[in-house]
């Protein structure tokens, strides 16, 4: 039987003193930004990861889990990718009103070299004494929160991506600079990262050879094509939720090595001992594959803190931390597809030109066979809305609904042509 931990309590039933105030304001954080955010036609995968992210970033490493003889911290790279105009941009500037809302915080700037990157972490430094054993961790942090990935990094440059995989890990970073005696030493370096970015962007920015690297596998990719209309003169509550920002504040007090309940390490065991499904299993997320364990101790953690100041891993945690990662994961082949070259238009050219040599008795083409022919190009989710703008367009129009069946049939519309030859 899992054991109960009472939230809001300096003593939790698993026996652990807390060092949380314990006054949480909302029950998550997490489900509080995303139901405070419904307005910004923003898509509510963005907006929760935007928060996980945010979570994250406050930690730093003032949180870890033990794993084997290494201490694991719960910062995460969040990368929302989708096309121009879906919400990236107001999930991320969302969040970040809250993160610049704590007392020295750590932002990185905007725009930056592999030189300005390590210039501006070794100057961002940390320190507070651990328990029981009253030891002072010193480390450097900086949290990334940027509209576009290419506005960061302006290309993909083998020396910063070692750097962003190497302060991932929060290893001992050390740097002698070329022309001078300068050394650059750093002691624990740390980054936690939430960017957007276009499929096609992403595309250019990681050439094939990135997807056999570590970087990419140290990545959630979080890609959506929902679209919102939303009302543009409603009145929504403008600024800050005084409760999210008084709950990311007591967050931001946490420090402390979390604990793991039986259950919780029974459920990893189990879900190693069955192969960790589901598997992603596109080419380009082979190595991504084999960091997945890492994904779930992080998002575990922020799990738990979301919840309460135990600082314990319990199945709540695990189940919690798994359905995030299972959700982004069944997502991430379709920004391969997104991707490649302009995949709206040149779907729909592909869908037109199927529609008009399968309509071989005039009949019209039934819907189910053109959404089989352009699944295989496009992500599911983008399926509907293109099929809307096809119709919206004149490609194509409803020729008739079969009575018994309630198939329905389409036809492609053939370019009107004058007496010149030209296109109408």
């Amino acid at each position: 039987m899992q054991k109960q931990i009472r939230t809001g309590s300096k003593t939790t039933a698993l026996g652990l003193v807390t060092n949380g105030s314990g006054a949480r304001k909302c029950t998550s954080w997490i489900e509080r930004f995303v139901e405070g955010t419904g307005h910004l036609e923003s898509p509510a995968l963005f907006r929760k990861w935007s928060a996980i992210a945010a979570i994250a970033a406050v930690l730093e490493q003032k949180v870890w889990v033990v794993s084997g003889s290494t201490a694991l911290y719960p910062n995460v790279y969040v990368m929302l990718v989708a096309h121009p105009g879906v919400g990236k941009t107001r999930s991320v500037r969302a969040v970040k009103r809250y993160y610049l809302e704590l007392p020295e915080h750590r932002l990185a700037p905007t725009s930056m070299s592999a030189a300005a990157l390590v210039d501006a972490l070794s100057k961002s430094k940390r320190s507070f004494v651990r328990q029981p054993n009253n030891v002072m961790h010193d480390y450097n942090t900086m949290a990334i929160m940027a509209d576009e990935f290419g506005a960061f990094i302006h290309k993909h440059d083998d020396e910063i991506i070692a750097m962003l995989s190497a302060f991932y890990d929060a290893d001992q970073y050390g740097q002698d600079r070329r022309g001078n005696d300068i050394r650059v030493r750093i002691k624990s370096p740390q980054i936690n990262m939430l960017v957007g970015s276009t499929p096609s962007n992403l595309m250019k920015f990681m050439p094939e050879t990135a997807w056999e690297q570590g970087f990419t596998s140290r990545i959630m990719f979080v890609f959506s094509d929902e679209r919102f209309i939303g009302d543009d003169f409603a009145n929504h509550v403008v600024g800050m939720d005084k409760d999210l920002d008084h709950d990311l504040k007591t967050i931001n007090g946490l420090h402390g090595q979390f604990q793991v309940t039986e259950d919780y390490k029974a459920k990893v065991n189990h879900w190693r001992s069955i192969g960790e499904p589901p598997v992603p299993n596109h080419p380009k997320l082979i190595h991504y594959a084999t960091r997945r364990r890492v994904h779930l101790y992080k998002l575990s953690m922020v799990a738990s803190v979301d919840r309460s100041d135990s600082l314990w891993l319990t199945t709540e945690d695990f189940d919690r931390a798994i359905n995030w990662m299972v959700e982004a994961e069944s997502a991430m082949p379709d920004i391969f597809k997104a991707g490649a070259g302009n995949a709206d238009s040149a779907a729909i050219e592909e869908i037109y030109h199927f529609v008009l040599t399968a309509d071989r008795k005039k009949w019209g083409v039934p819907e189910h066979k053109i959404m089989g022919f352009a699944k295989e190009r496009l992500p599911i989710n983008s399926l509907d809305r293109i099929m809307n703008v096809m119709i919206g367009t004149g490609k194509l129009i409803l020729h008739g609904t079969d009575r018994a069946s309630g198939v329905r049939y389409f036809k492609a519309v053939l370019p009107e042509v004058d007496i010149d030859g030209d296109l109408v």
